[in-house]
């Protein structure tokens, strides 16, 4: 919060700050900080007075606590850049290197100082630990965060092939009226062609009769005439 405070004045300036110019003011605190670990050490490990060197050792202590607060403020900083923060991975794995160097030379010059008979303020020690706690919640609600994004892209995707299967459902249902369209249209041509069938069916069988019929007049009339003549 300290460091947000800070990058709070120069915005009157300026009307926006862009992500890429906090990540910036962050790393150049953590890198002022490194760079003071090494000073303060040697401090810390020389043969000055007592109390100047349990200065120099909680003033070590303490520069590399907001040294890791800052690298967690560019880390977050990363995370929220989304793509363009994967070209500072590579970076940050260099500050968390120099952090792991930084707090072994802290418990170096600790143990040192203890062996010597140099208490050292145990307000440090509990302020490790309250930051190593905070450290630990962001890191588990980071976590969380990509758990929870990592859900909705396996939802998303499940969403997309439901509806791909549901699209490909429906072209099959399309596809299948049309056929029956053609199969209705083919059934109506077929009977149209029984029925017309029919028709001359009967026309024919109605005409076989009418000429039975003119046939058994005509044959009649003949036996008639034939028995006048006898």
């Amino acid at each position: 919060h300290h460091c947000r405070t800070l990058l709070a004045w120069p915005a009157m300036a300026k009307p926006v700050v862009t992500t890429s110019e906090v990540f910036q003011s962050y790393e150049e605190d953590c890198r002022q900080l490194l760079d003071k670990l090494h000073s303060l050490a040697s401090v810390a490990e020389g043969s000055g007075p007592s109390e100047e060197r349990q200065r120099a050792a909680q003033d070590l202590s303490e520069a590399h606590e907001r040294a890791s607060q800052a690298l967690q403020q560019m880390e977050l900083e990363v995370k929220s850049m989304g793509s363009l923060g994967a070209t500072l991975t590579a970076k940050l794995k260099s500050y968390r290197q120099e952090l792991l160097t930084g707090r072994t030379l802290v418990r170096n010059v600790q143990a040192k100082l203890q062996r010597e008979g140099l208490a050292i303020s145990s307000k440090s020690s509990e302020e490790d630990k309250v930051a190593a706690d905070s450290y630990n919640r962001l890191r588990s609600g980071s976590r969380r965060l990509d758990d929870s994004r990592r859900t909705a892209l396996e939802a998303e995707e499940v969403g997309l092939n439901v509806m791909s299967n549901l699209h490909g459902q429906r072209e099959s249902l399309l596809r299948s009226k049309g056929h029956l369209s053609d199969v209705d249209e083919h059934l109506m041509t077929a009977k149209a062609l029984l029925t017309g069938l029919l028709r001359r069916s009967m026309a024919n069988q109605a005409m076989v009769w009418l000429l039975a019929i003119v046939l058994f007049i005509t044959l009649v009339f003949l036996i008639y005439l034939k028995l006048q003549k006898l």
